[in-house]
């Protein structure tokens, strides 16, 4: 496992070699601030650990040197975007269901804090903002405006747009697309329920809401 998040370390953001190295961490989320953090830098591990795992199992011993070719190393970039995209909007909505069910927040709220995590997340990615488009947090505004918050509290049911982009937005051919979506889908599944669990243990969901009440916390 040591070498295969040293492998990893050496091909991301610095922000996200830290997101890895401090997965650990076991300190309560008290804040929005927390919050919108955990669901940033998770959502990068989870993005980039499933998205490069795949990459180096279907590239085998070959990898260096798809990584060295320019025109491959930027649709890996574009691949990453779209995969921590879909990974934020999961775990924003899910985050934000956890403290409206645990700290009583309205469905309006809970759309507001989930908006502050998403946006929080795309504005501290380390990517070229240029490749996060405004459509990309109306696609997310309207997703909260459906979603139903203590349902999306439950389980894996708000981690839906995730597996299927990462295997979507993978720079392989079609054909390996077909023969690897299942266990490709469940390995980033299987990333989410730790992620989950983290979040369960950690947050301090009347903290939270408290914080949340300041007008100030989500106008900073």
């Amino acid at each position: 496992m040591k070498n295969y998040l040293s492998w990893i370390a050496n091909l991301i953001p610095e922000e996200v070699s830290e997101a890895i190295s401090n997965r650990f961490i076991s300190g309560p989320i008290a804040t929005v601030g927390d919050l919108a953090d955990f669901v940033q830098t998770r959502s990068a591990f989870v993005a980039q650990t499933s998205l490069f795992g795949y990459l180096k199992e279907r590239m085998g011993t070959s990898y260096q040197k798809y990584f060295e070719d320019e025109a491959f190393a930027e649709s890996i970039r574009i691949s990453q975007v779209r995969v921590y995209r879909a990974c934020a909007a999961d775990l924003a909505i899910f985050a934000a269901a956890l403290v409206a069910e645990r700290a009583g927040l309205d469905g309006a709220e809970a759309k507001t804090l989930a908006a502050h995590c998403y946006r929080y997340a795309l504005e501290n990615s380390g990517a070229d903002e240029s490749r996060f488009a405004p459509e990309d947090v109306e696609r997310f505004d309207e997703r909260a405006g459906r979603t139903i918050w203590a349902n999306a509290a439950i389980g894996e049911n708000a981690f839906f747009e995730s597996p299927p982009e990462l295997i979507e937005a993978a720079p392989v051919i079609e054909q390996f697309k077909n023969w690897d979506r299942e266990i490709v889908t469940n390995s980033i599944r299987f990333r989410w329920r730790d992620i989950r669990e983290q979040l369960r243990k950690r947050i301090a969901a009347e903290d939270v809401s408290r914080d949340f009440q300041s007008a100030a916390t989500l106008s900073e």
